[in-house]
């Protein structure tokens, strides 16, 4: 792991959101490819790239990752929904971004780093068993979201 000279430790940023299309959240399969947790149900999204503009980086890395992995454009009405740090299957440190938007426009297709996608409705969520843990504690942080938000 790359430290600095004060052993500063250094982390991804990584995006990604429930995009909300009528009663339905995207989900989309990762590719087999990938490095962590090929084939997972997962949130589109991706990492923050230093190469951007830095001004509205998390929005602007959001839209673009939405856009590159399932074609969809995404609404700028974009909230911070749960944040949380985990490891990564290469031992990587990554700071997690999980925003709520919705849907502006496009067909949703398995592009980029994707092998499937689909729109489910909160209780299709709710009610999966072979999902992996993580996407389990965020369909419960999204239905938190999702009653307070209808009320």
């Amino acid at each position: 792991m790359m430290k600095t000279k004060d052993n500063a430790k250094f982390h991804i940023v990584a995006v990604k959101a429930w995009v909300k299309k009528g009663d339905r959240y995207l989900l989309a399969r990762r590719s087999m490819e990938e490095l962590h947790m090929p084939g997972a149900w997962s949130l589109p999204g991706g990492k923050v790239e230093n190469d951007e503009d830095t001004i509205d980086i998390l929005q602007k890395t959001l839209k673009r990752e939405i856009f590159e992995e399932v074609g969809l454009e995404i609404t700028n009405e974009i909230e911070l929904l749960f944040n949380n740090t985990f490891k990564r299957s290469d031992g990587s440190s990554v700071v997690g971004l999980t925003f709520f938007t919705h849907w502006k426009s496009g067909e949703a297709e398995p592009l980029e780093e994707t092998s499937e996608v689909e729109w489910f409705t909160i209780e299709e969520l709710l009610g999966m068993d072979d999902i992996e843990y993580f996407l389990k504690r965020e369909i419960s942080v999204l239905d938190k979201y999702h009653n307070l938000k209808s009320t």
